[in-house]
């Protein structure tokens, strides 16, 4: 909703500020707008092409004369400098004119920077290197590359790259590929790494001599390569002992336990190594010089029979019961009050309570001389009669610059007071407090339809 202010002046006392974008002629606008939407000057930079007028009132901005006058191409001079020398006399170039210098390879490009030393100081080169034609046109191939020298790409020819090679004696060449093509036949025998023969391999092996008193049983013929044992030489070496016998090579145990040593794991029977392994456990005591056992229990020891039975929680706690008002938990044997209010009788101290013991006992502060809350006691409600804060005044009529004396009774000189018109627009009305029950209000404008409201 639009809010009109009506009154005869409005005095601001610190900032005001505007909330939202300006969207038509009618908005005022914040300094903060006008600093991001409006040219309020020229940078410094720009002095020599732009300048701000006032025309009619208003600054408006103005643009100067391009400052490029001339664009000149010198085939003659072949730098900066011969060009300096010989056509620029400091004063005959302004600041922004071009020159083209052609006679160099590529042609160079230098603009005027409004210097006036008369040197190339005061001219800056905006073009320099080759360009990508003439790089390209500098470069060339040999044989094995191609070059493209339109768009300056080398390649490799593989034709020409492998018609470089060619392969010898054992080897095949095809398609860029080198192959093998040879066996241990073309290959000449080194003076290290030598081919197998038989005579070289049986040649190489030998047995080795046996002290005395053993006997060679392994024999060697380097002409055939054969190695072989005799097996009756090899029988006559073997005999038996005590507990075995020994017969075609085959050894047989004809002993006891008499004639096996012990060892560390399967240990031989003794009466000291089977006390020692036993031990008494709760309720029994032991010897292990005599290997006897004792009895020394209590009631932990033994086992519960089916009549004297041991004391547990639980079974205390299922021996116990409860009725009436008392609860009881026989899981936890917990006793609790399972009760309330209705199995205690009132006491003559604190009693129980009523609806009407409440009313009673509440009343509203009669010593508060402006005290606008109601109650009543027989239903117990407080109430705050809207006609003690709050006057409406509906369909009113203003008269331009006309006072309107409005009678409110709300016994406060100074009172808030909203006005709005039969657009439902909020207006600002010029407001004279004349008393504890009477507000004046004034428009500049004559206006129907107006409701205000007079509150605290």
């Amino acid at each position: 909703m639009a809010q009109r202010f009506l009154a005869p002046e409005l005095i601001v006392e610190g900032l005001l500020k505007q909330k939202g974008t300006v969207s038509n002629d009618e908005h005022v606008i914040t300094r903060g707008w006008a600093h991001d939407n409006l040219v309020n000057g020229i940078h410094s930079d720009s002095a020599n092409y732009a300048e701000v007028i006032a025309e009619g009132g208003v600054n408006k901005l103005k643009l100067k004369p391009l400052t490029v006058t001339s664009v000149t191409t010198n085939s003659s001079a072949a730098s900066l400098s011969a060009f300096v020398s010989d056509v620029y006399d400091g004063s005959n170039f302004q600041e922004g004119d071009i020159v083209f210098l052609t006679s160099p390879s590529p042609t160079e490009a230098y603009i005027h920077n409004g210097g006036t030393a008369g040197t190339t100081a005061d001219w800056e080169q905006v073009n320099s290197g080759l360009s990508d034609a003439q790089i390209r046109a500098k470069l060339s191939a040999s044989s094995g590359i191609n070059y493209n020298s339109t768009s300056g790409e080398f390649t490799a020819d593989q034709a020409e790259i492998r018609a470089f090679f060619s392969a010898g004696t054992g080897l095949s060449f095809s398609a860029g590929e080198f192959s093998l093509n040879a066996t241990s036949d073309n290959v000449t025998e080194g003076s290290s790494n030598l081919y197998h023969t038989d005579a070289r391999v049986r040649s190489a092996i030998s047995l080795a001599t046996v002290a005395s008193p053993d006997v060679q049983l392994l024999q060697y013929n380097s002409s055939t390569g054969a190695l072989s044992v005799e097996l009756s030489d090899v029988l006559n070496e073997f005999s038996a002992g005590t507990g075995l016998t020994f017969d075609g090579g085959e050894y047989s145990f004809t002993g006891d336990t008499d004639n096996v040593s012990e060892g560390v794991s399967n240990l031989y029977f003794t009466d000291a190594r089977a006390r020692g392994a036993l031990s008494a456990g709760s309720g029994l005591s032991y010897n292990s010089g005599t290997g006897a056992f004792a009895l020394n229990a209590d009631s932990d020891d033994i086992t519960e029979g089916a009549t004297n039975l041991y004391f547990t929680d639980a079974r205390a706690r299922g021996a116990l019961s409860a009725d009436g008002i008392v609860a009881y938990n026989s899981s936890t044997g917990a006793f609790s009050w399972a009760g309330d209010s209705d199995d205690v009788g009132e006491g003559s101290v604190n009693l129980y309570h009523t609806s009407a013991r409440v009313r009673s006992s509440v009343d509203t502060d009669d010593t508060v001389s402006e005290n606008i809350l109601d109650y009543n006691s027989s239903t117990g409600k407080f109430s705050v009669p809207l006609s003690y804060i709050r006057k409406e005044f509906d369909n009113q009529s203003l008269t331009a610059n006309t006072g309107l004396a409005l009678t409110h009774n709300l016994q406060k000189q100074l009172v808030h007071v909203s006005a709005m018109d039969s657009s439902g627009n909020h207006i600002d009305l010029e407001i004279v407090y004349t008393s504890t029950t009477v507000v004046t209000v004034k428009s500049t404008v004559g206006l129907t339809g107006v409701d205000i409201v007079v509150s605290l």
